[in-house]
């Protein structure tokens, strides 16, 4: 090695260190990250609470809305949408209890009130699809059995 070489590398060496160096010697003393934790604004924790509640409210009701909208176009198909439309109303009583933890920032609450609305949600799907199953499952059988009787008959003549 050269004293080229050397000297470039020892201009690297004090370059990183000194990027190491400079941030730790910014920081205050004694402060770790419990302190930054603590030290962040009420004003600013209870707008993001706001902000949060009213993000939750309105995806809530788009939610609710859109359901609404699938239940009107499965009726417009002659599908039976009373159990989605029972377990919708159901859902649609939960948004006070949401609103409710939402504003007394009770996360417990918000806890238990998704939980009962993910449940919610999954037996609407899941009646949704049954609906939609049972109406066109057994049109759909009724269909092939008859066109397979008279594909037999118009061969077996």
């Amino acid at each position: 090695m050269n004293t080229n070489t050397i000297l470039k590398s020892a201009f690297v060496a004090f370059c990183l260190i000194g990027m190491l160096v400079l941030p730790a010697a910014a920081a205050p003393a004694g402060q770790g990250t419990t302190a930054k934790v603590s030290a962040v604004d009420q004003g600013l924790r209870d707008d993001l609470w706001a902000n949060h509640q009213q993000y939750r409210l309105q995806a809530f009701d788009m939610n609710v809305q859109r359901a609404t909208s699938v239940i009107s176009i499965l009726n417009k198909y002659g599908i039976d949408t009373t159990a989605c439309s029972g377990t919708l109303s159901t859902i649609s009583g939960e948004r006070s209890a949401l609103e409710t933890a939402l504003t007394n920032k009770d996360k417990e609450g918000l806890k238990t009130v998704n939980a009962d609305l993910k449940t919610l949600w999954q037996q609407f799907r899941t009646e949704m699809r049954d609906a939609i199953r049972d109406h066109y499952g057994n049109k759909a059988a009724g269909t092939t059995a008859s066109t397979t009787a008279a594909g037999l008959a118009a061969l077996t003549g």
